[in-house]
């Protein structure tokens, strides 16, 4: 269950859940919102069953009374919600349903404003058979604000399908630096250009590019023609090629104030790209400092640059990361482990349950 499957990281890791979990699982995915592209549609032509509740805007308790009788319809055995708002419904639907175990999930470290749904989320967390986390980071975030009980709390870190992506980047592109993200405050997109711009005045050949579309968009270019980089510094707006995007670049960067644990910085792992990216969330917990790539104080502009700067120097410390983080993607962080360890958690609620 979730709020909906629009581009996202949950979306796309509930996306390779759904298709690869083994064939005794029989799997329908409920959307509680009319936005359901792409990642609708690829779960229907993946062969998995999709069930959309439009929203009204708003929490509605009547729309948790209705997706209860459609677990029961359904002969629903089990609920996974992903993110908060849905471990909300999920709650209040599987409790009216009696008697469906429930595994709710806490997927970024964003704290719920409104006071009535974080007490339904904190109530949904308490009373949920297992909570399934993508990070160390985010099981401490969601004991600490939504009271999940440590002892039913599981670590399932984010996959990444390194099959989609080269073997390495062009170490030939070392001067071409990117990123990928909505271009929202989250993002801190004024370090990334303040970064850029001390770069340049060390390296004028650099290239840098900002795929991703959001709100200020305007208000960056602004800022760029205002520098005067207007030459080295791209907004792309949105790709339906990343590994192609990430495979040309040198270097991926991330400059975000607050994360969870964003697949992003896997997908560049996987495509064996240097990774320079704030300590916030759990990317400590994905980026190997100084092996896979490098760890930026929140909003350390000079020290990034210093950071790619010294990568563009050292092209033997380059591929070396290039090839330790593509390891890492293969292994610890792949689909396959992602879905296992789900499944596990699964099967040890289901056992629990008889």
């Amino acid at each position: 269950m979730i709020g909906q499957l629009s581009y996202g990281g949950a979306e796309s890791q509930l996306y390779e859940l759904a298709k690869a979990l083994d064939a005794s699982w029989n799997v329908t995915v409920y959307c509680l919102s009319s936005v359901d592209r792409p990642y609708g549609q690829r779960l229907r032509d993946a062969g998995v069953t999709v069930r959309v509740l439009e929203s009204r805007g708003s929490f509605d308790p009547v729309r948790a009374k209705r997706l209860a009788g459609m677990l029961k319809d359904d002969g629903i055995e089990l609920v996974h919600a992903f993110l908060f708002i849905a471990s909300a419904y999920a709650y209040l639907a599987t409790r009216l349903a009696r008697g469906i175990p429930l595994i709710s999930s806490a997927r970024n470290c964003k704290l719920e404003r409104n006071a009535a749904r974080r007490a339904i989320m904190r109530m949904a967390f308490r009373s949920s058979d297992a909570v399934i986390c993508n990070s160390r980071a985010m099981a401490e975030f969601a004991a600490a604000h939504y009271s999940a009980p440590p002892e039913r709390v599981h670590v399932v870190y984010n996959g990444v399908d390194a099959s989609h992506f080269a073997a390495g980047s062009d170490m030939d592109n070392a001067m071409a630096i990117g990123t990928i993200g909505r271009l929202e405050a989250q993002k801190n997109l004024g370090m990334f250009i303040e970064a850029a711009s001390r770069v340049l005045k060390a390296s004028a050949g650099c290239r840098f590019n900002i795929v991703g579309e959001g709100s200020l968009r305007t208000e960056l270019e602004e800022e760029v023609r205002r520098r005067g980089l207007g030459d080295a510094i791209a907004f792309r707006g949105t790709t339906s090629d990343v590994a192609g995007f990430l495979g040309g670049l040198g270097q991926f960067w991330l400059t975000s104030d607050w994360e969870g644990t964003p697949n992003v910085v896997l997908e560049a792992m996987a495509a064996g790209v240097p990774v320079l990216a704030t300590d916030v969330g759990a990317v400590a917990e994905l980026v190997d400092d100084g092996r896979t790539g490098f760890l930026i104080p929140a909003g350390d502009a000079g020290l990034l640059a210093d950071r790619s700067m010294r990568l563009m120097e050292d092209r033997d410390l380059a591929r070396r990361m290039c090839d330790r983080g593509r390891e890492a993607a293969l292994t610890r962080f792949s689909i396959e482990r992602m879905v296992e360890d789900t499944q596990a958690v699964y099967s040890g609620v289901l056992r629990g349950a008889a």
